[in-house]
């Protein structure tokens, strides 16, 4: 099967390489050139000759994009990017193509969701190996749905955001993506989103340990009438309480009450973790060579992204 797959895609290069040539009374036919990658690309997918595939895949898209087919050239940077993580573990390459293929994805015209859901892809993929440039793979996903006016459709990226942030202990970020994300809820008119996300927002500063800034939070989100007159407002006002009280009973008592558990996981396992300043069981600061700055009450423990299935 493979020595089949393989010379199948050497037949097809043959063919892509005679159509992309120019002769005396002819033109190249980029359309059937790309056809012909395509075609390699695959068979050397299932020969397991994962580099040509890769480079079949990104001729295909040039000649496509040639010929103005964007949105087949988009799609062959993007299963170029796919192969080139998984296979090749070239993660820098991987992130060019997946940023080629999420600008081709917008120039279509009608694939800025698709152009968005690639950067996610491809700060995903780095989120092991580079986390700043994660971070900035993200944004600009983020971007992307602002820019083109579908916020409504960004909501899943907030969050896996957020849950990042987390997972690397980066909380004080953490709540503003957070934060950011309960502006968008409420200028989609979500109010079930914006009231758990502002919530949100202000345990994640607790676990952070700046009872100052969750105060600040609150007072911004005082105009917010939906949040206000939430049983979300009332805990997250009563949870501030409580930490600065240095009440620990209290505030385990509202970490687990039902409008906690029904928060993301995410967030309502990091709120049964955050022990206050004085409390019964104290624990050691976040290293602010992590967090960012000086002080918190806990270190936030690992978040498994991938089996999240708030985040799907």
């Amino acid at each position: 099967m493979g020595a089949e797959s393989l010379s199948l895609a050497q037949s097809y290069v043959k063919d892509a390489q005679k159509a992309s040539k120019s002769g005396l009374f002819s033109k190249p036919q980029w359309d059937i050139a790309a056809t012909n990658w395509d075609k390699a690309a695959n068979a050397y997918k299932t020969a397991m000759h994962y580099e040509e595939a890769v480079d079949c895949h990104v001729k295909a898209s040039e000649a496509y994009v040639k010929v103005n087919i964007i949105y087949m050239a988009a799609k062959g940077y993007e299963a170029a990017a796919t192969l080139t993580e998984k296979h090749l573990k070239d993660h820098a390459k991987a992130i060019t193509y997946y940023t080629r293929a999420s600008d081709l994805f917008r120039s279509h015209g009608s694939s800025a969701d698709r152009a968005a859901a690639v950067m996610v892809k491809a700060a995903t993929s780095c989120e092991d190996v580079d986390t700043n440039q994660a971070i900035q793979l993200y944004e600009s996903a983020l971007s992307i749905y602002e820019t083109e006016e579908r916020n409504r459709f960004s909501i899943p990226t907030y969050k896996r955001f957020a849950a990042f942030l987390i997972a690397k202990n980066r909380l004080s970020e953490a709540a503003k993506v957070q934060t950011r994300l309960g502006d968008v809820c409420q200028q989609i008119n979500s109010r079930y989103e914006v009231t758990k996300s502002y919530l949100s927002a202000v345990i994640i500063i607790l676990a952070f340990g700046d009872s100052v800034e969750a105060g600040k939070m609150l007072d911004q989100f005082a105009s917010c009438v939906p949040f206000v007159r939430s049983n979300e407002g009332t805990v997250a006002n009563a949870m501030l309480e409580a930490y600065e009280q240095g009440d620990q009973e209290q505030f385990d008592v509202l970490a687990n009450d039902q409008t906690i558990s029904l928060l993301d996981s995410y967030i309502s396992r990091l709120a049964t973790q955050i022990r206050v300043p004085g409390g019964r069981r104290a624990a050691p600061p976040v290293d602010p060579a992590l967090s960012g700055t000086p002080g918190s009450s806990m270190p936030a423990q690992p978040v498994d992204i991938d089996d999240d299935e708030d985040l799907l």
